[in-house]
């Protein structure tokens, strides 16, 4: 019988260019380090869906095209949970209600806030950091 894998022992990041290509590598990397966490499948699942949200908004809302702006991405182990933080150059505006069901946009928020225990934006003139995290076992 093999030892369970242990909790995240020290801070990982990983910085990628402000660009839709790059989603796949960041989604891939979440997963690795949700996984290495010891997070149950579906949880690794959850996370990899909230990073994948949180990151396409920092490309699509946080930086300027062309402008060789970055989306840093943490993940460290915080309080018994597996903390991500997406720190990108925008600043964030909150997101009017959803005129109807079929819109297409404005759902990011609530996935997150449904799929992760914790949910933080901190918002300065200087840039946006989306903070998410899911309990460890």
């Amino acid at each position: 019988m093999s030892a369970p894998p242990s909790p995240l022992a020290e801070s990982r990041a990983i910085t990628i260019g402000a660009d839709p290509v790059r989603l796949a590598e960041a989604r891939d990397w979440a997963a690795r380090v949700a996984a290495e966490s010891g997070l149950e499948p579906g949880d690794c699942f959850m996370v990899k869906l909230a990073l994948s949200e949180a990151v396409t908004n920092a490309i699509q809302h946080g930086s300027e095209a062309g402008a060789g702006d970055a989306v840093e991405i943490a993940a460290f182990e915080e309080g018994g949970a597996l903390v991500f933080e997406i720190r990108d150059r925008g600043t964030f505006v909150a997101s009017e209600m959803r005129t109807s069901s079929e819109s297409e946009s404005g759902r990011g928020l609530e996935l997150l806030t449904l799929t992760m225990d914790e949910v933080h934006i901190d918002a300065s003139p200087g840039g946006t950091v989306v903070r998410f995290a899911k309990r460890l076992a």
